[in-house]
């Protein structure tokens, strides 16, 4: 589950994609295969999208051993943040100021599922709110501070899509529990909300080499899919041009209980039909995604 800001030019996204992965269908029809022979988790939450991003944040402060997340939790007030972050199991770093989240460590698994619930809640009403704040503003986290100061009752706006939530979390989170979450460690060291391109897109999870979105919703229909391919095609490129090393991507569908993890070089070169010179693509893809401001005084 990705909170992306909106496209500046959004057909020319799509335009770049088709142009430079001609054959993103093999790869939707693979997925589908997949998936078909699933039975998705019986579960069901008012807030899609609240849901996703509960699961995505729970597994966040599962997986990262420092802390994530800390635009979030750099919006709250000092006592809301140390609250949550030693809720979820962290704590500061030797000789390392209090204030720094960054700095924050756990050293084992973490904490009961429940407490995980109830941060990646929060978290998740943090997540909204600058999201609704980042495309009208450009100092998104001051007045996010300065809202949430005033008004605290923002962390639990909505206690009714928590109640609900929860029976739905507990599903996929023995799920997840039952194997997933060893396999994710097995990949190596996790970093939640990757930033790319100076923000312009943030991946859910890199674990090591491995680029990783968190999937909770549907994925069958072909509109589904079609869009969590452009997105990983997308971030893989991107994240290459910020000089990380990607040699796996993956999606983790957790209502259907599928992790699905493809090699980059070799599906990229699939799905272009030619060999993929990344370099070049992330030049192109740049250019599209975060295009320059003309010159003053342009036409």
């Amino acid at each position: 589950m990705t909170n992306r800001l909106n496209d500046p030019q959004p057909s020319s996204v799509d335009s770049w994609l088709t142009a430079t992965f001609p054959h993103r269908h093999c790869l939707r029809s693979e997925i589908a295969a997949e998936l078909g022979g699933c039975a998705p988790l019986p579960v069901d939450a008012p807030d899609k999208s609240f849901l996703g991003n509960v699961v995505e944040h729970a597994i966040g402060l599962n997986l990262c051993a420092r802390a994530p997340y800390v635009r979030l939790f750099n919006c709250l007030s000092h006592d809301q943040a140390i609250r949550l972050l030693s809720m979820a199991g962290y704590a500061p770093g030797t000789h390392a100021a209090v204030a720094d989240y960054a700095s924050w460590w756990r050293g084992d698994c973490g904490p009961h599922p429940s407490r995980l619930f109830t941060v990646a809640c929060r978290l998740a009403y943090v997540r909204d709110l600058l999201h609704g704040l980042d495309h009208r503003r450009s100092d998104a986290n001051d007045v996010a501070r300065m809202l949430l100061g005033r008004h605290p009752g923002l962390l639990c706006a909505r206690p009714s899509d928590v109640f609900h939530t929860r029976p739905a979390f507990r599903h996929m989170w023995a799920s997840y529990t039952s194997g997933f979450e060893a396999d994710l460690r097995s990949y190596g060291p996790s970093a939640a909300q990757l930033r790319l391109l100076g923000g312009s897109r943030h991946a859910d999870f890199l674990l090591g080499t491995t680029l990783l979105e968190v999937k909770s919703g549907r994925l069958d229909q072909d509109h589904y899919l079609d869009s969590l391919i452009n997105q990983l095609l997308v971030y893989v490129v991107l994240a290459h041009s910020d000089g990380h090393s990607i040699t796996h991507m993956a999606v983790y569908a957790a209502r259907y209980q599928r992790l699905l993890r493809f090699p980059v070089l070799e599906t990229l070169n699939r799905l272009a039909g030619s060999p993929v010179d990344l370099d070049e693509a992330g030049i192109r893809l740049s250019a599209v995604v975060q295009p320059k401001p003309a010159p003053e005084g342009a036409a």
